[in-house]
């Protein structure tokens, strides 16, 4: 089925001969002036992609249209405006509300070549989310930007390849939906993906997760009796943040991906294991190797294929298009909610340099939910509205050089617990202090370990 076709419903008296440049894209395009024709070729085509043309000589009442842009929720519409009829509110408030971009005359077809495709991908997007649970989503990979599909590429090309995978990439870039991805692509895709966190946890409490040393350990896995590694036979266990594994523990690592065998109920006895392994690490391990912290040959061992995930700050194009996906994942259900955002709280997230990547920006999208007051998300909503894009935040009152540093590194230490979720030994460790160092600036700046959720309107543990 040809699905690079869209739906063009001229919206004017008269037929314009500057749209005759649509000739040229690549796309089968469906012409109609007519209201109720353009309906009809919706429930036929199930397009996925619509242009609408306003031209100068509009009506005064635009209510007609509106139905048109609910006749297949999942769909996404592009304008094509004569200049002229930017002047007018009710249709600026229209194109904010249902469309996806708009283009003004003459046409540059390049650029609606460009428009068109993203669309296409948004489209697809919504009807995903329609079909799917909100949690599938949430591990969705998303993006249209160079970059992303650059890694999308990568993805598909080491899923075909039997070896340990190590992801390199900032906190809160989707490290773990990239995991998921070669998971699901490669051939073990019908059996278990099991993920342990190499983070956080004490390293008897890894060792009786990961190899099952502990008789306790059925209380803490995911099936009872079974180490993960068992638990993921056949499929893909993922280390998240492997870089923080003890010595004692990269050494038995290494020792099982040298020999494919964990230690079982004897002390001689060996139960061999086909399972993959895939590495995450938020800085190259290099530097760690290099100082003696992590195992050389565990390090050549774990980066027979390597994938960098590409912070959001890289990936602008695919900013928008994940802002409205999680929207929409995150709507309620009720008429009440959220729509879409208004053009300048996109442009203040575009500016953005999101320092907690896709993380953030979820929470963002969380917190503005709850404090949108209006069909369309804005740029306070966000938490955006004092935000410069070549000084951060605008101060609101005069202060010393003393205390805009003071304000500066505050907001810095926020943002980090933010973007590691509370977690004080990440949050350390990427500020480069030591945990005591970083109890005693956010006692200084008065920060609480959930100074997060209570900005965010979620729940969020101590």
């Amino acid at each position: 089925m040809d699905m690079r076709k869209v739906l063009c419903f001229n919206f004017s008296a008269a037929r314009n001969e500057s749209l005759d440049p649509l000739r040229s894209l690549e796309w089968t395009i469906f012409s109609t002036g007519d209201l109720n024709e353009a309906k009809n070729l919706i429930d036929h085509h199930r397009f996925k992609v619509g242009m609408v043309f306003f031209g100068s000589d509009l009506p005064n009442d635009l209510s007609s249209i509106k139905n048109l842009f609910t006749a297949r929720r999942s769909m996404e519409w592009i304008g094509l405006l004569a200049a002229e009829t930017l002047n007018r509110p009710d249709l600026c408030e229209l194109i904010s509300r249902y469309f996806y971009d708009y283009h003004t005359l003459p046409l540059d077809t390049g650029r609606l070549q460009l428009t068109l495709g993203h669309a296409l991908g948004m489209a697809d997007i919504l009807e995903r989310t329609a079909a799917s649970s909100i949690h599938r989503n949430r591990e969705e990979l998303i993006g249209c930007s160079p970059a992303s599909l650059r890694l999308f590429r990568t993805i598909k090309k080491v899923a075909a390849i039997e070896a340990p995978v190590l992801i390199i990439g900032e906190s809160g870039t989707g490290k773990e939906s990239t995991a998921l991805a070669i998971h699901r692509a490669s051939t073990r895709c019908d059996n278990p993906f099991v993920k342990v966190s190499c983070d956080g946890l004490p390293p008897e409490v890894i060792r009786s997760e990961l190899f099952g040393h502990d008789k306790e350990r059925h209380d803490r896995i995911h099936e009872p009796g079974k180490s993960r590694l068992e638990a993921a036979a056949g499929g893909t266990l993922l280390l998240d943040e492997v870089g923080n594994l003890t010595e004692d523990l990269q050494t038995e690592l290494l020792n099982f991906l040298r020999e494919g065998t964990t230690p079982s109920g004897s002390d001689t006895a060996k139960t061999p294991i086909d399972v993959r392994i895939i590495a995450t690490a938020q800085t190259d391990l290099e530097q760690t190797v290099m100082d003696g912290r992590f195992r050389d040959d565990l390090y050549r061992r774990l980066k027979a294929l390597t994938l960098n995930v590409p912070p959001l700050r890289e990936r602008q194009d695919d900013i928008e298009l994940l802002a409205k996906h999680y929207l929409r994942v995150f709507a309620n259900g009720d008429g009440d909610s959220a729509q879409g955002f208004e053009p300048e709280a996109l442009k203040a997230m575009r500016r953005y340099e999101w320092p907690g990547n896709i993380r953030e920006l979820i929470n963002r999208i969380k917190r503005a939910k709850v404090m949108c007051e209006g069909p369309l998300i804005n740029s306070a909503d966000l938490g955006l509205n004092d935000f410069h894009p070549s000084f951060g935040r605008v101060f609101d009152h005069p202060m010393t050089l003393e205390e805009a540093k003071d304000q500066t590194e505050k907001e810095i230490i926020q943002l980090t617990l933010q973007a590691t979720e509370n977690n004080i030994s990440r949050a350390a460790r990427q500020l480069a202090v030591s945990r005591m160092t970083l109890y005693r600036l956010m006692y200084k700046h008065q920060i609480r370990s959930h100074w997060v959720g209570e900005n965010l309107g979620i729940a969020v543990q101590e």
